[in-house]
């Protein structure tokens, strides 16, 4: 069973998610709970639902939500942005929502996120005692490590001189200006070709909501500057004693698996590192690999949770 929910985020934002319950749901006893960080797209319905279901199956309350700027909840200006600290700050607004939750066990509270969820949420983990487990699938690294893995170095340079002029722009003018998706973070040809695949293309989270007016996703410069700055590499040490597990693709042509593994090793006992042979970004988000993922998940959470 599920229902619909809303909570208030910082600013007085509403945030709206889908409330996952067991079934045979008893109110007077008590469940733990997880909560899921959505990646780059922000809604819930993208890659999530199946991820939600199988955690309920498995005795879970289970909270998936639109971040603040995405899908059904609020936003305080114009899409599409994606600013990662203002995300945190809904993820620390949902683990509050859960734990008030009459029939949710308060100390068992854990974070599955995915893609660009797993910067957010280990930010979270490691600021927000609540969290008593952490699972992080195709997670990138931190920040600017990310940001340039992507490009050759004269590239970045020349971007970072577009972002810079950009924050001079927003001084002057008030207004960030909008690029292509692609140029914030230039996927491979080979994501591009895997996503366009007909059973990929409305199914991985990766690419976030067109705003009416673009035919093609896009993405401010200051999202592209908050992003650059977001160093959850710098807070990972943090999260223990909770349990984290990475899982990764082999493969994987946007999150590079070197990064993440840099990440992994700054982080504190207990800890594991889960590589999947011969997957890619996309392959953990459809199929085979993403029904791996969940069982991986779902075993790390029985032993912890």
């Amino acid at each position: 069973m599920k229902k619909k929910v809303e909570f208030f985020s910082a600013d007085w934002l509403s945030v709206v998610g889908e409330l996952y319950l067991p079934s045979g749901l008893d109110e007077n006893d008590k469940y733990p709970a997880i909560v899921l960080c959505q990646g780059l797209s922000g809604v819930k319905e993208d890659v999530l639902p199946e991820v939600a279901e199988a955690f309920r199956e498995a005795g879970y309350i289970v909270l998936a939500f639109d971040y603040r700027g995405s899908g059904e909840s609020d936003d305080t200006r114009g899409k599409p942005y994606l600013f990662p600290l203002e995300r945190a700050e809904d993820v620390f607004f949902a683990i509050s929502y859960v734990k008030s939750l009459p029939y949710v066990n308060e100390n068992k509270i854990g974070l599955y996120a995915i893609s660009y969820g797993g910067p957010v949420a280990l930010y979270v983990a490691a600021l927000d005692k609540n969290v008593k487990c952490i699972v992080v699938v195709s997670s990138p690294g931190g920040g600017e490590a990310f940001m340039s893995s992507l490009r050759k170095q004269k590239t970045w340079i020349s971007f970072q001189k577009e972002v810079e002029d950009d924050r001079l722009r927003r001084l002057k003018t008030g207004k960030s200006r909008l690029v292509p998706l692609d140029k914030i973070i230039p996927f491979p040809v080979s994501f591009w070709e895997k996503h366009n695949q007909p059973d990929n293309e409305k199914e991985s989270e990766s690419i976030p909501e067109n705003d009416d007016s673009q035919n093609k996703p896009m993405l401010s410069l200051e999202s592209a500057e908050a992003m650059i700055r977001f160093r959850p590499d710098c807070f990972v040490h943090l999260v223990a004693p909770a349990p984290l597990l990475f899982i990764h693709g082999e493969a994987d042509d946007v999150a590079h698996v070197e990064l993440t593994r840099e990440m992994y090793q700054k982080a504190g006992k207990p800890k594991k590192f889960v590589v999947l042979p011969g997957m890619n970004h996309i392959d953990l988000d459809t199929g085979k690999g993403l029904k791996k993922q969940i069982q991986l998940s779902i075993k790390w959470f029985n032993k912890y949770l």
